[in-house]
């Protein structure tokens, strides 16, 4: 595809403007000396557990008649000395006609999130299923994402799903809490492992943003990443392996919105998850802090055991459980059109004359 001189002048300036704000923003956190307690990774732990590892990919193509879905899990079991480790696949398929004898009105967005809610629900199943004699099992993504509720959307009647098909959306959120709800239940710890962020609590603790005597906006291009990487660049953190103090949210009413506005019903599903501890982990002197958040009150040297306990998976800077699982999960367009096509499915898209198929 071709790439024209406008575009790179355009893309280049931005660049500029961008990597000038971010020197701004880590002159401002450099100059920042409050105490954030770390405590160095250990690597002789003893025995590494046996872990289990999910992931999801979906894939939703809109023709101009229909939308097809495609959603596929992915969980593995690891583990030393003899262990035999074991592979995990489930998946879903569906299409949604766009048809007046629907009489339907629907959003693209309701549609995504529907899909996007399935590829959760399916993701915790796989793992649910995997967690056979396993001690901990590993989540791609926060526990706040995979908690995130939505409550009114209906999920159009004319999507078609080859599982059974939920009314609501919040009725695929009760089925994926119950998952969780049973891993913890089962004897199995439960680690959600995030690279992005959606909530900065670390700024929020130790910088008191949001405070009206705060200098820092809730608001602010500032987030915790950008604040751990600035405190290691500027060695008030170390540059090797470590864990962070944990933060601890203490009640649903201090849950990211809309979790903190849970009816009673739903409520009741959410609080034995309840209080959460919140941290960030770095595996080696390279790689990106990443967010850890577990179900229940752990103490920080409990919980540099655990985490410490992942690190013989981790050597490269992410555990390796969940690099697998990402990769034999993952669905590309161009391969899921190509299948399509082996399969007989020919969708017009009104792109043909552009020298575009399916």
């Amino acid at each position: 595809m071709p790439i024209h001189d406008s575009l790179v002048k355009t893309l280049s300036s931005a660049a500029v403007n961008l990597f000038s704000e971010l020197e701004e923003v880590q002159d401002f956190l450099s100059k920042v000396r409050r105490d954030i307690g770390v405590l160095k990774l250990k690597t002789n732990a003893g025995r590494p557990p046996v872990v289990a590892a999910g992931d999801s990919s979906r894939i939703l193509v809109n023709y101009s008649m229909a939308f097809v879905y495609a959603i596929q899990a992915v969980a593995v079991t690891v583990g030393f000395s003899g262990f035999e480790d074991r592979f995990f696949v489930e998946a879903d398929a569906g299409y949604l006609i766009v048809s007046p004898k629907t009489k339907e009105v629907f959003s693209d967005e309701i549609i995504s999130r529907s899909i996007g809610f399935l590829s959760r629900k399916l993701e915790v199943s796989t793992l649910l299923h995997a967690s056979r004699d396993v001690e901990l099992a590993l989540f791609d993504g926060s526990l706040f994402y995979f908690l995130w509720y939505s409550k009114h959307p209906k999920i159009p009647r004319s999507l078609k799903s080859l599982k059974e098909r939920p009314i609501k959306l919040r009725d695929i959120w009760r089925d994926i809490v119950k998952a969780i709800n049973s891993l913890t239940k089962s004897g199995v710890t439960p680690i959600f492992v995030s690279k992005s962020i959606r909530r900065s609590y670390y700024l929020e603790k130790f910088l008191e943003v949001g405070k009206s005597d705060s200098t820092i906006s809730p608001r602010s291009k500032i987030n915790d990443i950008l604040l751990i990487n600035t405190l290691r660049w500027s060695g008030v953190l170390p540059s090797g392996m470590f864990l962070l103090e944990p933060v601890y949210i203490e009640r649903v009413e201090d849950l990211p919105r809309p979790l903190d506005t849970l009816e009673s019903e739903d409520r009741s599903l959410i609080e034995p998850l309840v209080p959460i501890t919140v941290t960030y982990v770095v595996f080696n002197s390279v790689a990106q802090p990443y967010q850890i958040t577990i179900p229940g009150k752990w103490g920080w040297e409990e919980l540099n055991e655990l985490v410490s306990s992942l690190y013989p998976y981790s050597h490269s800077g992410y555990p390796d459980p969940l690099r697998i699982a990402h990769k034999w999960c993952r669905i590309e367009e161009q391969e899921f059109k190509n299948m399509l096509l082996k399969l007989g499915v020919s969708i017009p898209t009104g792109r043909e004359l552009l020298g575009e198929y399916i």
